[in-house]
């Protein structure tokens, strides 16, 4: 096997300037949202270009995108345990994994993105809710989805896959979609989100639980 070749500093470089772009676009985005994002400041404090953001992220659209991304993925890596702790059960491990998941949704910052990207669906910048729902929403599915593939659930992929999206939407219902609309006074109080878990995972978990089978 021939050994991997080591990046050039030119290369390294120009990682260190897209993490760099990638990071301050995720700092903005969650100060102001992505209506009032600017592209301009972003690359005058990340030291980047216009050539390096097409060549790396295609447009704003594709640096949003991966900020999105980025942002949910780090969330998520920080609620998804690499295993099961000894003797948690599948119900009690969906609780833990899904209360943090909703105070993920619940952050000032994302709500604020979520409308931010709620307004613009149908305008000019539509590809940016799409790269939205593909990062932010998509990032939340796999790491449920990956839970759901471990011990003790062990579903398949399809399977995990499918019952993860559906937790995500279910989640999302009722404290976070008053919370949304500015019906719900921020902090969420830990009874409501509790709450919402308990009855997002009575409607479910029996689902899950035949898919095992």
């Amino acid at each position: 096997m021939t050994d991997a070749v080591p990046p050039t500093a030119k290369q390294l470089a120009a990682q260190a300037r897209c993490a760099a772009m990638v990071a301050h676009a995720r700092a903005q985005i969650m100060a102001v949202g992505v209506q009032r994002f600017n592209l301009n400041a972003v690359l005058r404090e990340a030291g980047g270009s216009k050539a390096t953001l097409a060549k790396y992220f295609g447009d704003k659209t594709g640096l949003i995108a991966a900020a999105i991304g980025e942002e949910a993925r780090e969330a998520m890596a920080a609620l998804v345990p690499v295993e099961p702790a000894r003797g948690q059960s599948l119900e009690q491990t969906l609780q833990q994994l899904l209360a943090g998941v909703l105070r993920f949704y619940l952050q000032p910052g994302a709500l604020a993105l979520y409308r931010a990207v709620i307004a613009m669906a149908d305008q000019t910048e539509h590809a940016a809710a799409a790269g939205f729902y593909a990062a932010g929403h998509g990032a939340v599915v796999d790491a449920i989805a990956h839970v759901l593939t471990s011990p003790p659930a062990a579903l398949s992929p399809d399977a995990a896959r499918a019952m993860a999206d559906t937790l995500t939407h279910a989640i999302r219902a009722g404290v976070y979609e008053r919370a949304l609309l500015g019906l719900e006074p921020l902090p969420v109080a830990d009874a409501a989100i509790a709450a919402q878990v308990a009855h997002t995972l009575a409607l479910c978990l029996p689902g899950i639980i035949a898919a095992q089978g």
